[in-house]
């Protein structure tokens, strides 16, 4: 039943980009200049052919962006940051003049948007291992963003590394909570929460997952995976007694 979920999930991950593809747009930073205008362009565009089922196409849409971004920095001595809102570039920026981590750049969201949506993509085609690459690299350089830690989450959840992707999740929980725009906050808080519940039902500890996909219907009650997980989680426990 569970692994059926999974794979459920992954069959709809290009139905669920559609549906997140504004507030994704209304999330992301505003383009600082003309190259991150187009670059901005250029994801939608990519987006797009996902939606028509064209994920091998938005690939090299999201595989040139990124590109651009890297041979722009290429080179440079010193730590890039990919960021989506003024509460995430203060951070990296304060984070890295805390810790002694020499110079640091923050850049537009963009570039960490580009490994995220190929790492989507990616998921789409079934290809596991290569989609958490990309999400490696989207979060190393946007690490308080709550969409590609609970991302990532996801892709502990499929190779069955439940610590992992327990912590991942505790992180994107922790992450949307300080800095995922208003617009988005109530969405990748409940993304992290569900993500945690499903990982609890897998270690066994039913009484968790219950109390945070109840949780994650306080916050919003029309959250229809939360209910689906709540009444297996429920179903289960009944079962036992």
């Amino acid at each position: 039943m569970r692994a059926g979920l999974i794979l459920l999930r992954i069959a709809l991950s290009a139905f669920l980009l559609a549906v997140s593809l504004p507030a994704w747009c209304q999330g992301a930073p505003p383009s600082a200049t003309e190259e991150d205008a187009k670059a901005s362009q250029l994801l939608e565009n990519g987006v797009r052919l996902m939606q028509s089922k064209k994920s091998t196409e938005a690939m090299q849409i999201f595989d040139s962006v990124a590109s651009g971004y890297e041979n722009k920095y290429k080179g440079k001595n010193t730590k890039f940051y990919s960021a989506r809102s003024p509460a995430e570039t203060l951070f990296y920026a304060l984070d890295a003049a805390n810790s002694n981590k020499g110079g640091a750049t923050v850049v537009s969201g963009n570039w960490g948007y580009a490994y995220y949506l190929k790492a989507y993509a990616l998921l789409d085609l079934g290809r596991v291992s290569e989609a958490k690459v990309e999400l490696q690299r989207a979060v190393s350089l946007s690490p308080q963003n709550s969409q590609f830690l609970s991302e990532l989450g996801h892709v502990y959840q499929l190779e069955k590394n439940w610590q992992s992707a327990l912590q991942i999740f505790q992180r994107a929980e922790a992450a949307a909570k300080e800095f995922s725009p208003p617009n988005a906050r109530n969405a990748e808080l409940g993304r992290a929460w569900r993500g945690m519940g499903f990982v609890d039902v897998e270690l066994n500890r039913l009484d968790d997952a219950e109390a945070m996909y109840r949780k994650c219907l306080e916050l919003d009650k029309n959250d229809a995976a939360a209910m689906r997980e709540l009444r297996y989680v429920q179903g289960v426990k009944a079962k036992a007694k």
